[in-house]
């Protein structure tokens, strides 16, 4: 991107008002440069396709494509950690100021929200509570995102298993998956390679493929039947971790909803085992 922004800066002088709208959405929105056509972030933005295509020609690109494949290089490549503490923000005369972070993640989850369709989380609750088996991956940053959605659904269910890389064997896993099966990967910038792998294993195996990322175009989504894409203005999985978990959440309290029967086994089973012993 510093080479996009360098070419911004020496040309932004001769500059049109549209085109200096399109610059403005460089900085600020790259995203809608990696995820859609050029007539798409044209509409986005107000401007028309012909317009976008010059704004890219004007910096010394051949075409849209050129610099939507620098702006997607950076996006997917660097690392997210050094944006963290610069999406912190919040009033610092107010006298809650933990609690004014809390509100951030609350208008995160709230975008998100409207983000996702309603069929889409369906399909999701219907197909995962349809499952004969759910196989969960998630690694380095979204290790604990995918671990609590497998502790939770295994409450619920009783079918489900958290891949473990170091501890399984990949090919004895995806053996067990059937074309009632559910695979469900968590997989947020810089997106790890394991789980991409091991979606298009059980893809080719039949099963129903659910990704959990941040774009519609991370390469998890390539194997994926259903994306469900938390999209913010962030790249780091810390911003992003409250509103994965708020979705995954009510994709478990729903599933608890649609079978309650079995969940009050799968509670009274909990309930009857003696394990004293275990806690305090």
């Amino acid at each position: 991107m510093k080479h996009i922004y360098e070419r911004i800066n020496d040309m932004q002088s001769t500059f049109t008002n549209n085109l200096q709208k399109i610059s403005s959405y460089v900085y600020e929105e790259p995203k809608i440069f990696a995820v859609h056509s050029a007539a798409e972030a044209g509409k986005i933005m107000g401007v028309s396709e012909t317009t976008v295509i010059r704004f890219c020609q004007k910096l010394g690109y051949k075409g849209y494509s050129a610099l939507q494949e620098e702006v997607q290089q950076y996006l997917f490549q660097k690392s997210s950690l050094s944006d963290y503490a610069e999406t912190k923000s919040v009033d610092q005369k107010t006298t809650e100021p933990i609690k004014g972070l809390m509100g951030n993640d609350l208008q995160a989850i709230q975008k998100v929200m409207q983000q996702i369709p309603e069929a889409h989380l369906e399909t999701a609750v219907t197909k995962i509570a349809a499952a004969d088996h759910v196989l969960i991956s998630g690694v380095r940053s979204s290790h604990a995102l995918a671990s609590w959605f497998a502790f939770s659904l295994d409450i619920v269910l009783g079918n489900t298993r958290l891949y473990q890389p170091n501890v399984d064997d990949v090919l004895l896993r995806i053996s067990e998956l059937t074309e009632k099966s559910v695979f469900i990967a968590f997989s947020f910038h810089r997106y790890a390679v394991d789980p991409i792998h091991v979606a298009k294993l059980a893809k080719q195996q039949g099963a129903f493929v659910i990704a959990f990322t941040d774009s519609p175009i991370s390469p998890i989504t390539a194997n994926a039947s259903l994306v469900l894409p938390v999209q913010l203005q962030v790249k780091s999985t810390l911003d992003i971790a409250p509103a994965v978990l708020s979705l995954a959440n009510s994709i478990v309290s729903a599933i608890t909803l649609k079978k309650p029967d079995q969940f009050q086994k799968r509670a009274a089973l909990f309930d009857s085992i003696k394990g004293q012993d275990f806690f305090a």
